[in-house]
């Protein structure tokens, strides 16, 4: 049997309650964010970490380099506007399937 992994958001208040909303039940916020994101992406229950594209953006480049590998948990860093590319590039490092 395959084991189902949870998706976590971590963001400011307005980020968040949309994906609450959706169902999503690991919100966090952005209190002590460094610490935090270090540890939803060692976390062996996730599957997907969402952030804020400008929050990752601010981590020290060590912790962003991190972030940016980490493939289980994929971070999707989203912004208002999307980047496909670097979506399908986190897709295809996860599945190894390139979907465009």
């Amino acid at each position: 049997m395959e084991d189902k992994k949870s998706i976590a958001v971590i963001g400011e208040r307005e980020f968040t309650v949309g994906f609450e909303l959706a169902g999503i039940q690991k919100t966090y916020g952005k209190e002590n964010y460094k610490e935090k994101i270090q540890e939803l992406i060692q976390s062996d229950e996730l599957g997907i970490v969402v952030a804020e594209k400008s929050d990752v953006q601010e981590l020290p480049e060590r912790i962003r380099n991190d972030v940016n590998k980490s493939v289980n948990p994929v971070v999707v860093a989203l912004s208002e506007k999307a980047e496909d590319s670097q979506l399908q590039d986190k897709i295809k490092k996860v599945i190894g399937i390139d979907l465009s």
